[in-house]
């Protein structure tokens, strides 16, 4: 059910174009239009980088793991409200919605790059438990990035942020 209000091109207002008990029941952040359900995508790739230093044979389970847009997420999940969070997403404002996208798209490419890195040292015998601690690492940090930008925190200077991990 539409709230009467109008969506505020504000950054930092709450997120009023749908009504905020049926958002958060449904788990989409009232105060953003994000579902944290996306951050799943990602949390598999991270624990899995975690275990890879100790069992590289989960170098088998990461091969598998494929980026995925928010859409896309919700449209192969099973989360209850999926419709929704997609309905949701598309309305959220650019300044809002599209550093998270961007966000996220980095984050995906991080993982591709740890993979195929991680699939070479792998290969050459090499030992990868720091390399797999340290990928961990960073994608849990900007795993709470996004998870900062869903809940409504300062999303501005992400990118900075992503940028900071590599220097």
């Amino acid at each position: 059910m539409l709230a009467n209000t109008v969506l505020s091109p504000e950054f930092h207002q709450d997120f009023d174009l749908y009504d905020k008990d049926m958002l958060a029941g449904a788990n989409i952040m009232p105060r953003t239009g994000f579902a944290t359900d996306y951050l799943n995508v990602f949390n598999e790739a991270t624990m899995l980088f975690g275990l890879l230093g100790d069992m590289p044979e989960m170098i088998e389970e990461l091969e598998i793991w494929q980026p995925l847009t928010y859409e896309e997420h919700f449209l192969r999940s099973n989360f209850h409200d999926k419709e929704l969070a997609i309905a949701v997403f598309k309305s959220i404002p650019d300044e809002r919605r599209l550093p998270f996208v961007d966000t996220a798209h980095l984050l995906g490419e991080m993982i591709v790059d740890g993979i195929k890195d991680a699939k070479a040292k792998i290969a050459a015998g090499e030992d990868i438990a720091d390399f797999a601690s340290e990928t961990s690492f960073a994608l849990q940090s900007v795993i709470m990035m996004l998870d900062g930008m869903m809940h409504g925190h300062e999303a501005d200077n992400s990118q900075d942020d992503v940028d900071a991990l590599f220097d």
